[in-house]
């Protein structure tokens, strides 16, 4: 995890780097925004910093775009990050024949859409919370965990339904997908034990494989109990089953809502690249 969100802009118009980090910083001004104009004033960022996005054009005035984006997969601090080539030429999406990465590029933008385009994709694929409403399944049969966390829910004003059976939540997920053409959930979130006829890994294999809802899609968090002193947590069963993340009873109000935020934010950012 970051201590710090950060964005890296590489441009080497002027006008549109400043028109880029006025309105990110208006609407996410706790983002740590650097703007660059050369490939080596953006390398430099790079080999200080980790960042969670980086955008660049092709044509730079120092070097081109794609040999900044091959030096910057080979830096220790950014090889994993999002890279977005922003070009108007959409044609030539290709990497350099020398490149050993095709998957360097995670994305492409035509700037012919315009910068406000731009600024959504970005705010959009950084999970940005204001103005865009979540929406939680919720399976759990204990009345007392479902009025704690419900309690959560509600004091954050987070969108959510509640059922106390799988077969339930299952029935609901089934009609959603068939009326709006996909799942308008945004996290599901389940405890383990729930009736005898479906348990909490049973429902996340219905998800997984009769629903056809992958990790991206439907991200899913369990809910489970503390492990005793002599028992293990059974790592390889909650995330066989197809679980994203799983939390511990008695839930932490400001834990549930750090992980429900990081799940969004993965099918914020699938629904981001696949729009």
């Amino acid at each position: 995890m970051l201590n710090k969100r950060r964005l890296l802009l590489i441009d080497s118009s002027d006008s549109a780097r400043t028109i880029l980090y006025k309105e990110i910083s208006s609407e996410m001004p706790e983002l740590d925004i650097i703007a660059c104009a050369t490939g080596k004033e953006a390398l430099t960022a790079v080999n200080r910093y980790e960042f969670e996005i980086i955008t660049t054009g092709v044509a730079l005035s120092d070097m081109d775009g794609y040999k900044v984006i091959e030096k910057i997969r080979r830096s220790n601090k950014n090889r994993d990050t999002a890279i977005f080539v922003v070009s108007g030429d959409t044609d030539t999406r290709i990497m350099h024949a020398d490149s050993d990465d095709s998957n360097a590029v995670t994305a492409y933008f035509d700037k012919a859409e315009g910068h406000k385009a731009l600024v959504n994709f970005i705010l959009s694929f950084l999970g940005k919370d204001i103005a865009v409403p979540v929406k939680v399944l919720y399976v759990d049969k204990s009345a007392t965990s479902t009025a704690i966390t419900s309690a959560i829910l509600n004091k954050n004003e987070i969108e959510f339904v509640h059922f106390n059976e799988a077969e339930d939540a299952l029935n609901l997920l089934e009609r959603d997908i068939v009326e709006n053409k996909n799942c308008s959930f945004d996290i599901a979130i389940t405890d383990l034990m729930l009736s005898s006829k479906m348990t909490g890994f049973d429902m996340i294999q219905n998800i997984r494989n009769q629903l056809e809802l992958d990790y991206l899609a439907l991200p899913i968090l369990l809910m489970t109990i503390e492990p005793g002193e002599d028992e293990k947590t059974d790592f390889t069963g909650i995330f066989g089953a197809g679980t994203n993340d799983f939390i511990t009873k008695p839930i932490d109000e400001e834990d549930l809502l750090n992980r429900i935020k990081n799940l969004v934010n993965i099918k914020r950012q699938n629904e981001a690249l696949s729009n």
